[in-house]
């Protein structure tokens, strides 16, 4: 259920329209269909399996393509043309399937087209009922005046609410597109603030630096890091429109070579997997940990500065992979690795906990890093 609201929430006004449509229609038509044949309405009956053979051609082309202007026409005109048919099969006898049509123009079009439409929907109509009129004079229906007069007094009910209901829904969304707006406005400029902030501090223990200590030095240079690591999510975040995942490559690109700059190191970073896009708490203890990492491996691994890092991020259906290998040429002690007090394995360790994932450390042409997160984080 919880799968279901989500791809809800995530469809258009438009693509809402149209499923309710295609939903309405085969409930409307298949009911429709199953009565003509049990009252013995051979001919509707053929009709309606007709149209709805046409309708569900379109909704596989829809599922197949995603072209939602396409569908749209799709059903409109396969809708319309059933009610043209229905009225003539039927005799001309009351029909209220060509009085509700409207409604679907007013829901799927701008109020401009619905009303183009609508207006030629009913002139064919009107010219429908005239042709019968004519070449049926013994028809009742057709020359009932105060029948006809009803099915028009209800069309133009139909249409009048039609209107009113497509002002109304035109007006709900765009008071919602207007706070959406705002909402985003705000979002980036707190994600510019924090960022802001969090580069103050990191220029604070910039200025601490200057100092003879090394070991204090290197201290501050790593805290550095890790506040810039951070702030970096902020800023990509300000980049760009979508608040909820950030692109991973794009995001791990950027901070290696920032710290591949800051260390001046001469070493390679290879990522994979460039379409993968990541909730934002994700990348920021994705990004902690490939910092405390790629820092490790500058400092300890590699001769000389030079070396290789390969960052793969593999996708499964229920969990994610992100495995971090650099080719350290000297014999490591795993265990030793592995009882390491220092304040980044605390926070690898810290950040995996609180994804909830589980942490592999292998000896294979380097360290191997492997960290399996479940997607339901």
């Amino acid at each position: 259920m919880k799968a279901l609201k989500k791809r809800i929430y995530k469809l258009n006004k438009k693509e809402i329209f149209l499923i309710g449509f295609y939903i309405s229609f085969l409930i409307v038509m298949t009911l429709a269909m199953v009565i003509d044949f049990v009252i013995g309405n051979i001919i509707d009956a053929y009709v309606e399996i007709v149209f709805l053979f046409f309708t569900l051609i379109s909704i596989i082309y829809y599922y197949n393509s995603k072209k939602l202007d396409v569908a749209v026409y799709s059903i409109v005109v396969i809708a319309t043309l059933t009610t043209y048919s229905l009225l003539i099969s039927n005799d001309f006898n009351i029909s209220v399937f060509h009085t509700i049509v409207p409604l679907g123009y007013f829901l799927l079009f701008s109020l401009k087209r619905s009303l183009l439409y609508t207006l030629l929907h009913q002139i064919i109509v009107v010219s429908i009922y005239w042709g019968g009129h004519i070449l049926y004079p013994e028809n009742s229906v057709l020359h009932d005046a105060t029948i006809l007069t009803a099915i028009g007094l209800a069309s133009l009910m139909i249409v009048f609410f039609g209107i009113v209901y497509h002002l109304s829904v035109e007006n709900s969304y765009q008071l919602l597109r207007k706070s959406d707006r705002q909402k985003e406005l705000l979002l980036k400029e707190v994600h510019h603030r924090v960022k802001n902030n969090l580069n103050i501090i990191s220029s604070i223990l910039g200025l601490q630096m200057i100092r003879e200590d090394e070991h204090l030095k290197e201290i501050f240079e790593k805290n550095r890091l890790r506040i810039d690591s951070i702030a970096m999510v902020h800023e990509i975040l300000y980049k760009h429109n979508d608040f909820e995942k950030i692109n991973l490559y794009e995001y791990l690109t950027q901070l290696s070579t920032m710290i591949l700059d800051i260390s001046e190191s001469n070493a390679e970073v290879n990522i994979s997997n460039k379409t993968l896009f990541l909730p934002f708490e994700m990348i920021l203890k994705i990004g902690i940990i490939s910092n405390e990492l790629i820092v490790n491996s500058i400092k300890y691994a590699f001769v000389e500065n030079v070396g290789v890092i390969d960052i793969q991020i593999k996708e499964y259906s229920e969990y994610y992979l992100y495995k971090y290998n650099d080719n350290c040429i000297e014999s490591i002690d795993l265990k030793q690795v592995g009882n390491k007090k220092s304040l980044g394995l605390k926070l690898i360790n810290m950040m995996v906990e609180q994804m909830d994932a589980t942490l592999e450390i292998e000896n294979d042409s380097g360290l191997v890093y492997s960290i399996k997160v479940p997607k339901n984080v």
